[in-house]
């Protein structure tokens, strides 16, 4: 079954995305904790972005202006954890590391307030690509995962690549796959439903990334489309299925290689 795929993020985005999904699933788990509330996740996530992502801006400690010493339609500013930002891509992150607490659907809905409310006095952060990121150390609860698909939010967590992520890996299997006739059965089993469960999450989640929802139309007009009905819960458990399937295949190719 072939892979049906149109790219919601561009390269770049592509590669904050990459680099949040490496620091939660590699990195995080080998750095030392600091004596903070968080353990440090966020002090040393936006560190590694500052030494790591070369040409990107990242935005210091306490950031209540978006990157850009804006100001909100509410005329509160509110604190983002990381934004990074290159020149066409806005990534604007929300971290969470609380041990024994995971996040809830709630920090999700917050978050995407934060964002409206500077978007509501900043119609031009839109004509850059903005790519809302919730980041979380741990697993995350059914309602967190729906709450972020729902509201176009691209989850990061171990194990839980974001949907664009998802694509560049899944490509990257694909172009292994052509190239080697004597492919691992249980990637061969495995694919044709890995591909059917990523084609309806693109289908079902095509209206909800913020680049469909809202629009510059000038610098006092956005506009702001309603979704369909989108089947959030289902969707949240399409991409775990998604992305165990895709861990499985490059085990396998992983477990091939090692044994030549």
């Amino acid at each position: 079954m072939a892979l049906r795929y149109e790219p919601i993020t561009t390269n770049k985005g592509l590669q904050v995305l990459r680099y949040f999904y490496k620091f939660v699933a590699t990195d995080w788990q080998h750095l030392p904790r600091e004596e903070l509330p968080d353990q440090g996740f966020e002090l040393l996530l936006r560190r590694s972005c500052v030494t790591d992502l070369s040409g990107w801006q990242i935005s210091p400690e306490w950031e209540l202006g978006l990157g850009s010493e804006l100001i909100t339609a509410s005329g509160v500013r509110h604190e983002i954890d990381v934004v990074a930002s290159h020149p066409g891509v806005l990534a604007i992150a929300e971290l969470k590391n609380r041990p024994g607490c995971p996040p809830g659907k709630n920090d999700v809905i917050i978050f995407f307030a934060k964002i409206l409310d500077y978007v509501a006095h900043n119609p031009k952060v839109l004509l850059r690509e903005v790519l809302p990121v919730f980041v979380s150390s741990c697993a995350l609860e059914d309602a967190t995962l729906a709450a972020c698909l729902g509201l176009g939010i691209h989850p990061v967590a171990p194990g839980l690549r974001p949907l664009p992520l998802l694509a560049d890996s899944l490509e990257r299997i694909k172009d292994e796959m052509a190239r080697n006739s004597a492919l691992p059965e249980k990637a061969t089993k495995l694919w044709d439903d890995t591909c059917a469960g990523f084609n309806r999450l693109g289908l079902g989640l095509a209206e909800t990334w913020l680049s469909a929802r809202c629009g510059y139309i000038s610098d006092e007009l956005i506009n702001l489309r309603a979704t369909l009905d989108v089947e959030s819960y289902e969707m949240g458990r399409e991409l775990r299925q998604v992305n165990s399937h895709c861990s499985a295949i490059l085990e396998a190719f992983r477990s091939q290689k090692a044994a030549r």
